[in-house]
């Protein structure tokens, strides 16, 4: 067993294992932290990605995209064949 002896007053000691159990302890410790952060910087990132993903697909209709494509055929041939009855050459 460890026993951490203090004197009163002036002087005072403590064993030197002390040092040597914080000196691995904090690192090993801090290094928890920095992975837990890590973890959770990560999954944050993954998590806006998604949700900006998700976002994309639900304004992207393709049926929608589809019928205006559609529209805009029939738009530019019926002014193709009004030019052609203005102009006489598609008779």
């Amino acid at each position: 067993m460890w026993k951490m002896k203090l004197e009163t007053g002036m002087k005072q000691k403590a064993r030197g294992s002390l040092t040597v159990e914080a000196a691995i302890v904090i690192p090993v410790i801090l290094l928890c932290i920095y992975l837990m952060m890590d973890a959770g910087i990560t999954l944050y990132a993954e998590t806006t990605e998604l949700v900006h993903r998700k976002q994309m697909w639900e304004e992207f209709d393709p049926a929608e995209k589809f019928r205006k494509l559609e529209l805009l055929e029939e738009v530019f041939d019926v002014l193709d064949s009004f030019r052609g009855e203005r102009d006489g050459s598609n008779v």
